[in-house]
């Protein structure tokens, strides 16, 4: 546990009141320390340090402050005569002469005994919960208080956290009717030797199993009624494929500490974990060591070396993982997927030829993930009187290898192909910060940087494969990727600040603070990036916890030479060719990179009320240019500066603390409404897509929100009236246009915190309002024929779609959703395709969820000197969800990348999950 230092303390007091007003700070190792509580003792008022760590709260002469903050000691302040100053002058006691001659005795009748000994503390020192172990008295006479802290100390401290889940939110499956469709008038049974896809045949109880067993129906293929054994048709819900997962950590950590406050730390964690798709798993080893010695009593030094090997069998890098659920998904409901997913002459086994078992996936899937990283830190500071100085030195060694590919008889590819790539990151940097305080009002810091950075990303590209056997590393044709990418950065930084006091009421602060950098990267355009920021903020307005901020900042960034995230490769392919997609383009940083700018404008105001209600406001305006995005030329890819854009914002925030003697409750109300749009795009260009499909995606377009979704929709006249077909259904439009906004209106969160005794209750709440997100699974169960919603219409007959005809007159013609007299095709839903219309997937993304609760219970809840300690809690997370849509959800992004955020094609369904974990220290 790391002490808690209390640097910058300021006193007020005014004549003729017995209460002062205290004013401290509160940070460690000089970096402040924001949310410490700061309590006067056996008494409920209490308050927490700021951003900054200040703090301000009402004492007596003689009362005690107790100073905590979450993992580290409290520390305890006695406030006395000789603390109370204003302007840093102590306000010393005024005594008249002859009262004090008066005290003085020049003879006494008691003989008064010589001192053993002298000593120059306080003995209230020593009477703090535990601290004192012994008092010591040297050879000379001095005496000693030998503190808890002053002897070695051993302790260990072990986490276990266990993590079930389940999946919720998946889409309802129709369960009445057959594999088949309409002919001749009538709804036909099709086996899965027809190859026929769709889910529109007879209803199953028109169906029985036969005496013939077959590779695909082990209890007899499927007959019509009486023509069987009499055995009724077994159904399959396609939710059961997801499974309950299960996660587990383990922490241990182990602290060396010496009498002068040095300590090594040890640190290891195992991770090991899945996701809902059966047979995946992740495991995670991380291990760390920590070194602390001051070396003299103006010297420290740090060192850290650290390691991590992540390994993941089922990663989403290829798009398997939607790959697996669209599979599941679509298959009929009376088709057992589970029971093979192999026929004996070695070919796929499903329900359909041209369609995918999803355990096939699972069984022949190459997706794999591994990475390594290795770090090390050295970190010296030196402190002394008004200076410090820390220098530091890092290096870091990484390397992510991922497979991924589509194998030899996967259903809807366009050849078998297999990726290897390798990828090594170092980074090394130097640095070094120097801060001096000119006095409580000012301080002036500089800081040097310099870093090196290397990229090697190896990359093989098999295909031309003859047989399977060939699979996946003896394809005929190879395309090789080896990209080498260096960097060398300096980074220079000064600081300075201001403080001005007394300016328009006796206690208000103006403080001034300004930083500008000046880096150097040799792979920038030009070569140099300025950067500046700005501030003033005017504390303590009218003798009230009122402050007001204000600050400008410009900022010059150059494109990261890692990009990992490669789902881009989606937008190369339309909806219906979903069952392709592969992730062969990479995206290369270009050399002589433009930086992306970005220019900030805030102003802050913030109040206090009784030191325990908190109130702050932020306006701010954002200009971003230059910001990097795909863009496609042919079957190639660029990672290209192009976009520019605004956005506006407001942010408002409410903190409340109740104390009472046993109970505390804290809440946290934050409101964030913001509103952006495409300045304009570079290169001549009009539009650029950046997530999702070629036909259905999120793209940057001049004058609109960023990442709008874009897509085909239904035709309509000059006054947005639907135009119908002669055959009575609604006309698509073959030019795509805008369907929504994914941005909200505004966003709430709502976090609450119970404490009783030793026990903590917290609840947190979440509130997205607006935005609009497309639902393209929905739009394919339903041309499948596999969404419940088209169990519940396909037999609807008569309806009239509301609209005008092409010569303008209003519709009145009558159609039958699912005519059996019809080809299939011309249905409601298959004719526009297995995406469907675009518009009509276009969803309300607005929801209320109550996104955790969780309950613990420490025996030691204040972090009191005890030999042993135990915190255990329980815990639910996505407790449960409000929203429009049953099964999307706009945070529950697409091919796991948050740039798809909004976007729903059989996304990984989400988790509810309930967890314990048991914390002992000793």
């Amino acid at each position: 546990m790391k002490p808690i230092l209390l640097l910058a303390f300021f006193f007020v007091t005014a004549s003729g009141f017995s209460q002062n007003l205290y004013y401290g700070n509160v940070s460690e190792n000089g970096i402040p320390v924001p949310g410490a509580s700061i309590c006067v003792m056996n008494t409920s008022r209490c308050t927490t340090s700021d951003f900054d760590g200040n703090y301000a709260i009402e004492v007596k002469i003689g009362e005690q402050l107790k100073i905590s903050f979450i993992g580290m000691k409290p520390k305890i302040i006695k406030v006395t005569s000789l603390n109370v100053q204003k302007n840093d002058q102590t306000v010393e006691p005024v005594l008249n002469d002859d009262y004090t001659n008066k005290l003085k005795k020049p003879t006494d009748s008691v003989k008064i005994s010589e001192p053993s000994g002298i000593f120059d503390f306080s003995l209230w020192e020593g009477m703090g919960e535990g601290y004192l172990m012994k008092i010591d008295r040297s050879a000379d006479g001095l005496y000693n208080l030998k503190y808890k802290s002053q002897y070695h100390k051993l302790s260990f401290e072990a986490t276990q956290e266990l993590v079930v889940s389940s999946p919720i939110r998946m889409p309802n499956y129709q369960k009445t009717y057959a594999q088949g469709k309409s002919q001749n008038g009538q709804l036909l049974y099709q086996s899965p030797e027809t190859n026929e896809i769709f889910s529109w045949g007879p209803n199953i109880n028109s169906l029985e199993y036969s005496g013939n067993p077959s590779e695909y129906y082990p209890q007899g293929n499927i007959v019509n009624k009486t023509l069987g054994n009499g055995n009724s048709v077994q159904l399959y819900n396609p939710n059961d494929f997801f499974k309950n997962t299960v996660d587990n950590k383990y922490l241990l950590n182990t602290q060396i500490e010496g009498s002068k406050g040095n300590f090594m730390k040890i640190n290891f964690v195992y991770k090991t974990g899945r996701i809902t798709i059966p047979t995946s798993r992740n495991n995670e080893i991380a291990a760390s060591l920590k070194y602390f010695r001051n070396v003299s009593k103006y010297s420290k030094i740090e060192t850290i070396l650290s390691y991590d090997d992540f390994e993941n069998n089922l990663p989403n890098s290829n798009f398997i993982v939607n790959k697996i659920v669209f599979a599941n998904a679509i298959t009929p409901v009376h088709f057992d997927n589970n029971f093979a997913s192999t026929l004996t002459n070695g070919l796929q086994r499903s329900y359909a030829a041209s369609e995918n078992n999803p355990y096939y996936l699972i069984l022949n899937d190459v997706d794999k993930n591994k990475s390594k990283t290795i770090s090390f830190n050295f970190n010296h500071k030196y402190a002394k009187l008004k200076n410090s100085n820390i220098i530091n030195t890092g290096f870091q060694s990484s390397e992510i290898t991922n497979t991924n590919g589509q194998d030899f008889y996967f259903a809807g590819i366009a050849a078998p192909n297999f990726n290897k790539r390798t990828e090594r990151f170092t980074n090394f940097s130097v640095s070094d910060v120097f801060n001096r305080t000119i006095d409580t009002h000012r301080f002036v810091e500089t800081k040097i940087d310099f870093r090196f950075q290397e990229r090697n990303l190896e990359r093989n590209y098999f295909t031309g494969f003859t047989s399977p056997d060939d699979f996946p590393e003896s394809g005929l044709n190879q395309n090789k990727i080896n990209v080498v990418q260096q960097r060398f950065e300096i980074f220079y930084n000064a600081n300075i600040s201001y403080t001005f006091r007394d300016i328009l009421s006796y206690y208000d602060e103006l403080v001034l603070k300004a930083n500008t950098n000046l880096n150097y990267s040799s792979t920038v355009k030009g070569k140099f990036m300025p950067n500046f920021l700005a501030s003033a903020e005017i504390k303590r307005l009218f003798d009230e916890q009122l402050s007001f901020s204000i600050s400008q900042s410009y900022n010059q960034v150059e494109p990261s030479l890692q990009n990992n995230n490669l789902n881009f490769n989606s937008l190369r392919y339309n909806v219906g060719q979903f069952k392709e997609l592969h992730n062969n383009l990479e995206l290369i940083t270009p050399k002589n990179a433009i930086p992306t700018e970005e220019i900030n404008t805030n102003l802050g105001l913030a109040y206090a009320l009784n030191y325990q209600w908190n109130f702050s406001l932020t306006f701010y305006h954002k200009r971003v240019e230059n910001l990097y995005v795909p863009n496609f030329n042919l079957n190639t890819v660029n990672w290209s500066p192009d976009v520019n854009y605004k956005q506006n914002g407001v942010e408002f925030e409410i903190q409340k603390t109740f104390y009472d003697r046993d109970f505390t409750y804290n809440f946290n109300l934050n409101f964030s409404h913001y509103k952006n749009k495409v300045i304009s795009l570079n290169n001549n260009l009009d539009r650029i897509p950046f997530a999702g499909f070629a036909d259905v995606n999120k793209s940057y377009i001049v004058g609109q929100p960023l990442g709008v979704i874009v897509g085909n929709g239904y035709l309509r006249d000059h006054n947005q009236n639907i135009i119908i077909g002669d055959d009575g259904f609604p006309i698509e439009d073959s030019e795509q246009k805008i369907l929504g906004d994914p941005n909200p209106d505004f966003v709430a969160g709502f976090f609450n915190s119970f404490k009783y005794k030793k026990f903590t209750l917290n609840l947190s709440f979440d509130w997205s309002q607006g935005g609009e997100m497309w639902n393209g699974t929905q739009q394919t169960l339903n041309y499948y024929g596999k969404s419940e919603v088209t169990e519940k219409q396909r037999n609807i007959t008569n309806y009239v779609f509301e609209g005008v005809k092409q010569g303008g007159s209003v519709n009145t013609k009558p159609v039958s959703f699912y005519d059996v007299n019809l080809p299939v095709e011309q249905n409601r839903w298959i004719r526009y395709g297995i995406d469907g219309v675009a518009e009509a997937g276009i969803e309300d993304a607005t929801y209320f969820r109550l996104n955790s609760i969780s309950l613990s219970y420490s025996n030691n809840p204040d972090y009191q000197l005890k030999k042993f300690n135990y915190t255990l809690s329980f815990f639910v997370n996505n407790v449960f969800i409000l929203s429009k849509s049953k099964s999307a959800f706009s945070s529950n992004s697409m091919f796991s990348s948050l740039d798809s955020a909004g976007l729903d094609y059989f996304n990984a369904p989400m988790m509810r999950s309930f967890g314990s974990s048991l914390t002992i220290k000793f």
